[in-house]
């Protein structure tokens, strides 16, 4: 036992050193021989040019080169809870690790590796060995309370025995007492009391359940690797355990729901709507040229023509990839672009407000140039430009026309930007300060349709959640229409009537109890914030929702730490979001977060069978050994039986029921588990009292020499046959009782493909075989003839039998 949970514990601990190394493992953008390529933070070497924006994690240190509006935090580093402000004059020095709340910068890396201020912190997270684990706090409750009642009764049982031994009361085989006062030797009545305390001691191995924290570390180190291969990566156990209750899924649309392989499919400008982009071309020379000096200056992301490529590579962002794309329809070329007109300030996306812009120098004049959220830009435009490269006023009807024309492409499901610039003299460019604020005459050049496709696979596993009693709720930053759009194309809302959707706006007005009476309800929540997500997964969690929320930014932070399970992305999450989540979702899918569940359910299922299986076999023992004694004033079963019952039974069993091969998807047709629910059911007890009853009365009937047809002799081997048959019989009956509990909701067709189970309990028959069979001698046991063998076998049979429930699988582990 003790060398198992020691292995068991060095697994463990190899396992989680791996999971810490795939978390630490982040691939970062970096910029090499004019190449932006994808590399391991392990990989990155001094000289290597780091592009950074909102919401990125420094990783190594370096100096600015290029700064716009850059603010850091680095309170993990150096202690202090001020967001700092970086340029290049006073303070362009970055250190590893420090986070970039807001602006756009690169940087050249100079320290990296041991080296760094950060490496120190890294190597300094270490497993949470006091994180508070719903089923460890249950089973210690258990094992205490077990252990308690075994000593109690085991002590009982002895002193009982020794009383009516040396009360004369104790018989031998022909009659005569065992002990007579004044005429047994001394040497007998020692050898008797320590028979007895013998009989206790291995008592309270077999009846104590050990094994059950055992079982705890087998299923869980089983269950964390199987969910590895499903691109699922646990950081922390606990959530293990709280996944398979969770009852609400706040996940975010994009990257998740979504490919996040986004591309333009329409775009009007000009007075001119085109939904065909290879023709986008034919829109008026000016007009292009202005959005193609929009779309290469006013961008993070880059378009590079590799040697002997017909197709440029382009790299950013997926927003932003897909619109350098449709520069390159309209007959961009990037570099001579980015050279043709001098960068007079940039003025960095900022998510809050929803919009970037830059402006730029041009000879004689100046040009500055807004990208944003479709409805933001066109509030602050007077003016659109026409077909024939007049600007002219946006009027009520023109601004209804413009409101609709963006309101259809949302129903579509698009994602709605617009490009706006604004025409200067050179001398008369705005100042840094003044430009902060978008100004409210702009000129409209193009509102862009961009497309994100939904995950083949999302449908299904909503509707899977569905059924499992697990609600979706979708949160967007985008427009009311484009949300309800995709979660009706996702399967998340069944209609259009809009009574499930509310903006972040609407939510965060409410007060805390309007909160909570209508966040039951909202199944998406669109324009909205991370403090309204935030705003939600509180609420959710205030009304008793268990709440898995994902998170993808250093902004999601505050929302992961709130919920009851924080699900971080392992490609489109940044490094402060995976810090503060329970478990990373290596392939961004949500069906992997589905599965997550699966495993989840199956990892509570697999504990509940195995402490059904261990507590079956403790309390079995312990009311048979204490009935014989009491009643029968004999001992059923030596010592080295109970131990060996303790080994064949106890150790391979929890293998056996531990190892479970596959997540079983009929799991998300019951609702979840309540966070609070006791682990053992109703029925679980209602099952194990008819089990034990069923194993001693036929245990007890066994021991009749009647039915045996026992002859008791000067040669006979009558009590070693008895004590044998039981010895037998005891233990067919708990392997029958464990194929019926691994076989309680599935089929036989699938108990038999799981080769652990079978191999484990085919060892326990050979083993049972080979013991009685061969080292009879060192049990005290007898060989039994064929005919016992079969009884043996078919008590076992008929304790599956009688312990079959006419319940179903739901109704058996949840009530």
């Amino acid at each position: 036992m003790f060398l198992s949970c020691s292995i068991a514990e060095y697994k463990h601990s190899c396992w989680f050193e791996k999971l810490t190394e795939e978390k630490r493992n982040v691939y970062v953008e970096v910029i090499r021989g004019g190449r932006r390529v994808m590399v391991s933070i392990y990989d990155i070497v001094v000289g290597d040019i780091v592009p950074l924006k909102n919401g990125f994690q420094v990783p190594a240190d370096g100096v600015l080169f290029v700064a716009n509006s850059l603010k850091v935090d680095e309170q993990e580093i150096t202690g202090s809870d001020e967001i700092v402000q970086k340029d290049l004059q006073y303070n362009p020095f970055l250190l590893s690790g420090s986070k970039l709340i807001e602006g756009i910068g690169t940087m050249l890396v100079t320290t990296v590796g041991k080296n760094t201020g950060w490496w120190l912190k890294m190597e300094e997270i270490r497993h949470e060995t006091e994180e508070e684990k719903p089923f460890q706090g249950y089973l210690q409750w258990l094992a205490i309370s077990a252990n308690c009642l075994v000593l109690l009764f085991a002590s009982v049982a002895v002193i009982v025995q020794l009383g009516l031994y040396f009360s004369g009361k104790t018989k031998k085989s022909d009659g005569t007492p065992m002990f007579i006062h004044g005429h047994t030797s001394a040497h007998e009545a020692t050898e008797f009391v320590i028979k007895s305390l013998s009989f206790m001691i291995a008592t309270i191995v077999v009846a104590v359940p050990v094994g059950l924290s055992i079982v705890v570390r087998l299923n869980l180190a089983k269950t964390m690797r199987k969910m590895m291969t499903d691109k699922v990566l646990v950081q922390r156990l606990s959530a293990c355990e709280r996944m398979g209750s969770v009852t609400t899924i706040v996940c975010h649309k994009t990257g998740i729901l979504t490919l996040n392989q986004m591309s333009v499919v329409d775009v009007w400008a000009g007075g001119r709507r085109m939904q065909d982009m290879d023709h986008v071309s034919q829109f008026p020379t000016f007009l292009k040229e202005l959005i193609i000096e929009g779309i290469a200056q006013n961008t993070n992301g880059s378009v590079v023509f590799e040697t002997g490529a017909i197709v440029p590579e382009v790299y950013g962002s997926p927003t932003e990839q897909a619109i350098l794309r449709l520069g390159n329809k309209l007959g961009m070329k990037f570099d001579d672009v980015r050279s043709a007109s001098l960068v007079h300030h940039t003025i960095p996306f900022n998510p809050k407000k929803k919009y970037g812009g830059v402006a730029l120098q041009l000879g004689t004049r100046g040009h500055v140039h807004w990208k944003g959220f479709a409805k933001v830009i066109l509030s602050k435009c007077e003016w659109y430009m026409d077909g024939a490269n007049n600007h002219r006023t946006i009027d009520e009807q023109t601004r209804k026309f413009f409101e609709g024309t963006i309101e259809n492409m949302c129903k579509e499901g698009l994602r709605c930007a617009a490009l706006a610039y604004q025409p200067y003299d050179l001398g008369s460019l705005p100042a840094n300060e003044e430009l902060s604020v978008i100004p409210q005459d702009l000129v409209l050049l193009a509102i862009i349709g961009i497309k994100d496709p939904c995950r083949p696979d999302t449908r299904d596993a909503i509707q899977l959640c569905n059924s499992g009693g697990v609600k979706v709720c979708m949160v967007t930053d985008e427009d009311v229409w484009t949300a309800q759009a995709k979660a009706m194309e996702c399967g998340i809302l069944r209609d259009a009537s809009g009574r499930n959707i509310r903006t972040g706006a609407q939510f965060r007005d409410l007060s805390d109890l309007e909160r909570e009476l209508i966040a039951g309800e909202i199944l998406v929540l669109a324009e909205s914030s991370p403090s309204d997500n935030l705003l939600l997964v509180e609420a959710l969690t205030r009304i008793g929702h268990v709440v898995a929320a994902t998170g993808m930014g250093i902004h999601d932070s505050k929302t992961l730490l709130a919920a009851g399970v924080s699900l971080a992305m392992g490609i489109g999450g940044t490094t402060a979001a995976k810090e503060n989540s329970d478990i990373i979702i290596l392939d961004d899918n949500f069906a992997t977060i589905v599965k997550c569940i699966i495993w989840s359910r199956s990892l509570y299922t697999n504990i509940q069978r195995s402490i059904l299986f261990r507590l079956t076999v403790s309390v079995s023992a312990l009311t048979l050994c204490v009935v014989e004694v009491v009643v029968y004033d004999a001992f059923p079963l030596n010592a080295v039986q109970l131990l060996l019952l303790n080994l064949i039974i106890d150790i391979l069993g929890a293998f056996a029921l531990a190892y479970r091969p596959r997540a079983d998807r009929h799991l998300m047709g019951k609702p979840p588990v309540g966070i609070r629910d006791p682990l053992i059911t109703k029925t679980m007890w209602s099952k194990l009292i008819i089990q034990v009853f069923y194993l001693v009365l036929s245990l007890v009937l066994i021991n009749s020499e009647k039915l045996l047809k026992l002859k008791h002799g000067p040669t006979s081997n009558a009590e070693k046959v008895m004590n044998t048959f039981i010895f037998n019989s005891f233990v067919f009956c708990l392997m029958f009782n464990e194929f019926e509990i691994q076989s309680i909701d599935q089929t036989l067709k699938e108990v038999l493909r799981e080769n652990m189970f079978l191999v484990t309990i085919t060892s326990s028959v050979i083993s049972q075989i080979i013991i009685m069979e061969f080292a009879g001698m060192f049990i005290s046991s007898v060989k039994l003839d064929m005919k016992k063998w079969v009884t043996t076998s078919l008590l076992g049979l008929l304790s599956q039998v009688a312990t079959r429930f006419p319940y179903s699988a739901n109704q058996y582990y949840r009530n």
